[in-house]
């Protein structure tokens, strides 16, 4: 209801007013393009519909976040973004009424340019590691960048959900399918849990 959505943005007002004072900062509105805005309220939602058009390459990469560290995460994401060559796309959520976030660059990229998914792996690779640091966590961790730079920083905890997982879920079947996968079922690559763990 409008109620609802004025509360809500009074509380994020409030909060983000509260932080600027208390860590001496700023923490400038992020604008939406008036045209992300219209296709926003269009019914039906078809803003996937222009990004799916964008040379047949589209990924989303998702961190859960502190609410109030994710204004820093997507200016991290989108310098990187920049850097790398990829427009900064992003698209950020609140949830658990606020505490946390839910951050996602969305890489639009040209899927048949050469060598673009080893940039994409570079991209991915030093955005995960200086997140990580940061003690912020990838939902949806894939076989190549997050669960190995995730799970070598936690073995144990890896072993555990892959016994559990098995028990659970013997024929690897279950959503999400990555999550405590057998490392060998996925790829080739040494498996991090079974290596001594680099200290960056």
């Amino acid at each position: 209801s409008k109620e609802e959505l004025d509360f809500t943005l009074r509380e994020i007002d409030r909060i983000y007013k509260e932080y600027e004072v208390k860590a001496k900062t700023k923490t400038p509105q992020w604008q939406l393009h008036p045209k992300q805005v219209a296709s926003r309220l269009k019914k039906p939602n078809k803003i996937a519909i222009p990004y799916s058009l964008w040379q047949a390459g589209f990924l989303f990469i998702t961190w859960y976040v502190p609410w109030l560290e994710s204004a820093a995460c997507m200016e991290e994401y989108c310098s990187a973004m920049e850097n790398y060559g990829f427009p900064p796309t992003m698209w950020v959520a609140s949830i658990d009424h606020g505490r946390q976030a839910i951050v996602m660059p969305i890489v639009c990229f040209d899927s048949t340019k050469p060598g673009i998914y080893e940039k994409i792996r570079e991209f991915n690779l030093e955005t995960t590691r200086s997140f990580l640091k940061k003690g912020w966590l990838n939902y949806r961790p894939d076989p190549f960048v997050h669960a190995p730079e995730s799970f070598s920083r936690a073995k144990e905890y890896y072993n555990m959900l892959v016994k559990f997982r098995k028990v659970l879920d013997p024929n690897l079947i279950l959503h999400p399918g990555r999550l405590a996968i057998p490392w060998e079922s996925v790829t080739d690559l040494p498996n991090p849990c079974k290596s001594i763990a680099q200290v960056r």
